[in-house]
């Protein structure tokens, strides 16, 4: 059975936590970077089925899981982009190809926009496009500010930020209207995301806040590399696709019939194949 290893590796900020398996593949490695409010943990899975034909290495963003929080109080994609090219530095990895899903897309867009000699593929799994008065909402209810206090209330208003999010999109619009088709309900599930939360009380809001100010139409149309958009149909953010499509006419649309690992891996790999010949 392939394993996981954990580890950390030292940037400007401080320390960087990641998993990574299948090192001395030799196949490129893939990075990959995590969904929001999450870490690198959500990954195991898929991180040991890619690792299979090469080394795949799942950082926590900054500010997320174990790793050291951003050094600005306002981080924007750019300072989360470049923070994991540094990581990529201190591992020595010069070439590399990306998987993102949602927050973890945007930080990928952004990493191909600012090495585009060492990002080599995009795999995007979902990406937030909002016009300005969406972003205004989101920026002011999706992800609060939320501080300790004396009776423990950041602990009950950490799961339902969690559990509300398979429910609804946005999770702040409780109504017939927004409800999700899906959503990953097993205790051990919501447990893992409250817990990854509550560990970053006071940053997991920053990348959310970076994703919300992002002009991602703009800055996708940018980008030259190989790029795929995986969607299914119980994607929050398949609203997407269509305006991702006729922006930026060279993106393959790749529809995955489950989230599952094995869904996830087989795209990748196929698309990953195509781009090499």
């Amino acid at each position: 059975m392939t394993t996981a290893h954990r580890q950390f590796a030292a940037i400007e900020e401080g320390d960087v936590h990641y998993r990574c398996a299948g090192l001395g593949a030799s196949g490129r490695p893939l990075i990959l970077l995590h969904p929001s409010p999450a870490s690198s943990r959500v990954f195991l899975p898929l991180l040991k089925d890619l690792a299979k034909d090469r080394t795949a290495i799942a950082p926590d963003t900054l500010g997320n899981g174990d790793s050291c929080p951003p050094a600005s109080d306002a981080p924007d994609l750019a300072d989360y982009a470049d923070s994991m090219l540094r990581l990529m530095d201190a591992l020595a990895i010069d070439e590399f190809d990306i998987y993102g899903s949602h927050t973890g897309s945007h930080i990928g867009i952004e990493m191909a926009l600012q090495a585009p000699a060492r990002v080599k593929t995009l795999t995007l799994h979902g990406v937030a496009l909002m016009d300005r008065a969406e972003q205004v909402l989101f920026l002011e209810r999706y992800a609060p500010a939320v501080e300790p206090d004396a009776i423990g209330g950041q602990l009950n208003w950490a799961w339902h930020f969690v559990r509300d999010q398979m429910i609804f999109y946005p999770h702040f619009h409780k109504d017939a209207a927004h409800l999700r088709v899906g959503g990953d309900f097993s205790a051990e599930y919501l447990h893992e995301l409250t817990v990854e939360v509550l560990k970053n009380l006071g940053h997991y809001q920053k990348t959310y806040q970076a994703v919300f100010r992002h002009d991602v139409l703009a800055r996708l149309a940018k980008v030259t590399q190989p790029i795929a958009l995986l969607t299914h149909a119980d994607e929050p953010l398949a609203a997407a696709v269509e305006p991702i499509r006729t922006a930026c006419p060279g993106v393959q649309v790749l529809n995955l019939n489950d989230e599952s690992p094995r869904s996830v891996g087989t795209a990748i790999r196929a698309f990953l194949a195509a781009a090499e010949d």
